[in-house]
């Protein structure tokens, strides 16, 4: 599966579980990243959502997507 591939099976939004899960981190970590404005996150009705276009970037893999 391409980089492209699993960017568009992703959901539009993420939980910060499912980001943790994607990086092999713990969920404080990805908390972490948030509140130090290190990766994007919106507030959502059912708590902190990642936009995967936010996550793609912190991993840099955003130049990979416009390759």
């Amino acid at each position: 599966m391409t980089l492209s591939d699993q960017y568009q099976n992703m959901p539009k939004l993420l939980k910060v579980s499912e980001v943790a899960d994607f990086t092999g981190t713990h969920e404080r970590t990805v908390r972490r990243w948030i509140r130090d404005g290190r990766l994007g996150a919106v507030e959502h009705p059912s708590g902190l959502r990642i936009p995967r276009r936010a996550l793609w970037r912190f991993l840099g893999l955003d130049l990979a997507l416009s390759a």
